[in-house]
């Protein structure tokens, strides 16, 4: 996957729109997890290094695309938190037709994007507006390149010149050195339903050596092999594709468990023959993957999307933070992506152990599965015109 990036272009006095994902969590109107902010700053010093005139978009949250400022979805403590890490004082601006000139190495911020009409239907007008605000655009956006909106793939198609942003480029990098992967290869996923993570299955199933299952999609599974789970949760509707998934060779469906009768029990650990009609499967046990210890061994690389159970309740994580701690002891390349993966990763300690973490959630799938992401098929007919 070819495109332009930063090194392509001189940024001295032209004037830079760069397209971030600041979607950052907010409590009491500050920024309480900052981690995309961090993995942005590279790109936006990079242009002011270079004395670009920065104007950075981004959108928070989904507000009503209504032309009208939603102060509940306002990018202000995005922009205060952005102050602190670079040091500076920056304009956040609400009017996109009344833009202030912008200095030499000096930015100003958008407010969120999404409050305008046509954002989100990538409306050409819009697209154009964006466009016509500067020499350069820089998508930087990764977990938003799955999106065909107007300041992630319309602005593209008009602008003069677009490129690729480190962040981007290092996102690309990271996740195609796993589905390229000739080698060994280990993928463990898990989440409450199957149905969201299908299409994800079944392509790994393909591309990668083994998958390992947990959570509410091994339960399925499970079901869907004529074995009893009592009150777990799982997609009846999904049996015959579980099954289908679950027959495959490489496919591991995790068969020592821990349940209970409700998420306020200990919970107990039992092979998947003694789960009881009144019994729920929370986690999976760790011994179900140190069976699989192997395959963690011998792996050159490992994708990990999604908790093996109920993680966030102490008594049900046990199973998630084995199989953490098991990706981060082997060898192999470690990628984890999407907010519960993260979330999990934290909490078992394993955060800064991982090779590569994901910003992405939606995105991330998708370029794991092999769809073709808006954004990124703009940015490489920009660089074949």
């Amino acid at each position: 996957m070819k495109f332009l990036g930063l090194n392509d272009f001189q940024f001295k006095d032209q004037r830079v729109l760069l397209r971030l994902d600041l979607n950052a969590p907010i409590e009491d109107g500050e920024v309480s997890n900052d981690e995309r902010l961090i993995r942005s700053l590279p790109t936006i010093k990079h242009i002011l290094n270079n004395e670009g005139r920065l104007v950075v978009v981004s959108h928070l949250g989904r507000p009503e695309e209504n032309g009208k400022h939603q102060p509940e979805f306002s990018l202000y403590p995005v922009v205060k938190r952005l102050e602190q890490l670079l040091g500076r004082s920056i304009d956040l601006i609400l009017d996109l037709d009344d833009l202030p000139s912008v200095n030499q190495g000096d930015m100003i911020v958008l407010e969120n994007i999404r409050f305008l009409r046509g954002e989100k239907s990538n409306e050409r007008n819009l697209s154009k507006k964006l466009a016509n605000i500067a020499d350069i655009f820089v998508m930087d956006a990764f977990a938003t390149s799955h999106r065909a909106h107007s300041s992630t793939t319309g602005v593209i198609e008009y602008s003069n010149k677009a490129c690729a942003g480190f962040l981007l480029e290092e996102e690309i990098k990271a996740l195609s050195r796993i589905i390229n992967n000739k080698g060994n290869s280990l993928a463990v996923l898990g989440g409450a339903k199957i149905s969201t993570k299908l299409d994800l299955i079944n392509s790994l199933s393909k591309k990668m050596g083994n998958v390992i299952l947990g959570g509410g999609i091994a339960n399925t599974c499970l079901l869907a092999q004529g074995f009893s789970v009592g009150n777990s949760l799982v997609e009846e509707s999904m049996l015959k594709e579980a099954l289908e998934l679950a027959e495959r060779e490489n496919v591991i469906v995790p068969k020592i468990v821990v349940a209970a009768k409700n998420v306020e029990q200990e919970g107990s650990i039992k092979p998947i023959e003694d789960i009881e009609e009144e019994d729920s499967i929370f986690d999976v046990a760790p011994q179900s993957f140190k069976e699989h210890q192997y395959l963690f061994d011998a792996a050159s690389t490992i994708l990990w999307n999604g908790p093996m159970g109920l993680f966030e309740k102490n008594s049900f994580a046990e199973g998630t933070n084995a199989v953490a701690k098991m990706i981060v002891s082997s060898n192999g390349f470690s990628v984890a992506g999407g907010g519960d993966t993260i979330s999990a990763a934290s909490k078992a300690g394993v955060l800064d152990e991982l090779d590569y973490v994901s910003t992405a959630g939606g995105a991330f799938l998708e370029f794991i599965e092999g769809r073709k992401l808006p954004s990124l098929e703009a940015l490489q007919l920009k660089l074949k015109n």
